[in-house]
């Protein structure tokens, strides 16, 4: 039937693994990293893409706060919206960006000169220059969309 176990038995019995064994195991764990790597990138790059878009969507809802407040126009810079209408500095920083933006100085640029009765497909702000590896940029609309330009679409319009 069964013995009983002794002190020192491992679960695998008497038997260890060899070094041959070993080293199998491992590299198969290095060539299953390799290949998952660019996955582990991309999505990394996606996260970036969804908490820019959400960034430029809080910049949104205090664009429209600010011209409520002010007689349908918007702000003439960005920073006007921080602390009373955007609260979180670090919606003015985009995390594909290489510097962290600050309410002064955004990752974002930014069309001064509009009011609420400018067409909801007008662009308010995007994305600057550098940020997501210049494979293209999230695009604000009047109407609160962001959307996704990708590179070879040109600039915002």
């Amino acid at each position: 039937m069964y013995r009983k176990a002794r002190s020192g038995d491992s679960f695998l019995g008497n038997r260890a693994f060899t070094l041959g064994e070993l080293l199998v195991v491992a590299a198969i764990f290095a060539v299953m990293m390799i290949a998952l790597a660019p996955f582990a990138r991309m999505i990394k790059e996606r996260s970036h893409n969804i908490s820019c878009a959400d960034n430029l969507r809080r910049i949104s809802l205090g664009l429209h706060m600010y011209a409520a407040d002010n007689n349908d126009v918007l702000p003439p810079k960005l920073e006007a919206l921080y602390p009373n209408y955007v609260k979180d500095e670090k919606a003015f920083d985009c995390p594909a960006s290489k510097r962290t933006g600050t309410p002064d100085k955004p990752d974002y640029e930014y069309n001064a000169g509009l009011t609420e009765a400018a067409s909801q497909s007008e662009v308010a702000a995007y994305d600057a220059d550098g940020n997501h590896k210049n494979r293209g940029r999230n695009v604000l609309r009047m109407n609160g969309m962001v959307e996704w330009v990708r590179k070879g679409e040109g600039k915002p319009r």
